[in-house]
């Protein structure tokens, strides 16, 4: 048996116009980094469910709009954790 090295993404790829799937309830499987595995494992430990429905909670929340793509901010300026005074 032999898999293919697969890298971890970590944006989303573009929206393709026209490409439409039927809604059904479906099943599948994807591959993490070890760390993510279980990082996935404790954060749905302490929520007191499972990593499955941890997941399919988490893609259903984010495809709804209930999440927010966070964007690369400047760090702010040291002695200055609101970022409010910049020194240029």
């Amino acid at each position: 048996m032999s898999y293919e090295v697969e890298t971890s993404l970590d944006t989303l790829p573009p929206i393709k116009p026209g490409a439409t799937v039927k809604t059904q309830a479906r099943q599948f499987q994807l591959r993490l980094p070890t760390e993510t595995y279980l990082r996935l494992e404790m954060e749905a430990a302490r929520r007191a469910t499972t990593s499955y429905k941890l997941a399919a909670t988490i893609l259903a929340m984010f495809l709804n709009g209930k999440f927010l793509i966070k964007q690369d901010q400047p760090s702010p300026v040291e002695g200055d954790p609101d970022g409010v005074n910049h020194e240029d």
